[in-house]
């Protein structure tokens, strides 16, 4: 059991770090092209797909992702809009 529940931390790590490198990669881009408005779109549709299929990103955050992306937003100053 020490073997499964150290791949499933490292799965786990593996995903929280790639969470934190694309929000940094989208608030580095709005800050790059002086973006003063962040709009994301379909958030909803997309959490509700992402639940129909098993496979698709099954263990990602959308939670997880859109708090962090919210944070670093409101940290660089830009307005984060989530529709």
């Amino acid at each position: 059991m020490k073997s499964v529940t150290k791949f499933r931390d490292a799965e786990s790590n593996f995903i929280k770090h790639r969470i934190h490198v694309y929000s940094r990669r989208l608030i580095d881009f709005c800050v790059k092209h002086q973006a003063g408005t962040l709009i994301l779109l379909n958030q909803e549709q997309t959490i509700e797909l992402a639940k129909e299929d098993p496979f698709l990103l099954r263990n990602w955050s959308y939670y997880d992702l859109i708090s962090k992306i919210k944070y670093k937003a409101r940290k660089a100053g830009i307005e984060l809009i989530v529709d």
